[in-house]
């Protein structure tokens, strides 16, 4: 039970990070951002049980986590698309990579804390204080709206982008031995 909750808390800390940039940084609406915990709670309830299945089936650790991070990233734009309405065709202004990124680190940050890897762990801590100080410090220097929620678009974008490509890097070239 302790590794379904951590599993589940870390999904929700790494989600929480850019959905605060934007439902309360963006649209000042912190309703979206308690509705969103609420239903990634019940997601990341649902990638527990299949990382669970996953992890008794899938032996090579490499492909597992290549596999794992697509099917994750592409399970999360399946809820952008058909649930929040941020498809292609229906919102083309919506960054797809980004949104990949943002659902694949949702499912992978806690994955390297369920497979006890430390050192990814470290990075991942140094990583996320870095980038919510960098957040931080966007929000409260940047003046213009305009600039401001352009920094906060594509510091998710990028940021998400960033600590997925940096786990797998760090994972699948530079394993622990």
């Amino acid at each position: 039970m302790i590794r379904f909750t951590r599993f589940i808390l870390l999904g929700l800390l790494t989600a929480a990070i850019g959905e605060w940039q934007f439902s309360v940084f963006l649209r000042d609406d912190l309703d979206n951002f308690s509705g969103s915990l609420v239903f990634n709670t019940l997601y990341m309830t649902g990638v527990y049980l299949v990382t669970r299945l996953l992890l008794t089936v899938l032996r090579n650790r490499s492909k597992f986590i290549l596999f794992y991070t697509v099917f994750f990233g592409l399970s999360g734009l399946m809820v952008e698309w058909f649930l929040i309405g941020n498809s292609p065709w229906g919102n083309p202004d919506a960054s797809q990579v980004g949104m990949f990124a943002y659902w694949a680190c949702m499912a992978l940050v806690p994955l390297m804390f369920l497979l006890e890897k430390p050192s990814l762990q470290n990075f991942i801590l140094r990583y996320s204080l870095a980038y919510i100080a960098l957040v931080l410090l966007g929000q409260v220097t940047i003046p213009s709206p305009d600039w401001r929620f352009a920094f906060h678009i594509y510091a998710v974008i990028l940021g998400y982008l960033g600590l997925m490509l940096a786990i797998l890097w760090k994972y699948l070239v530079t394993p622990d031995r």
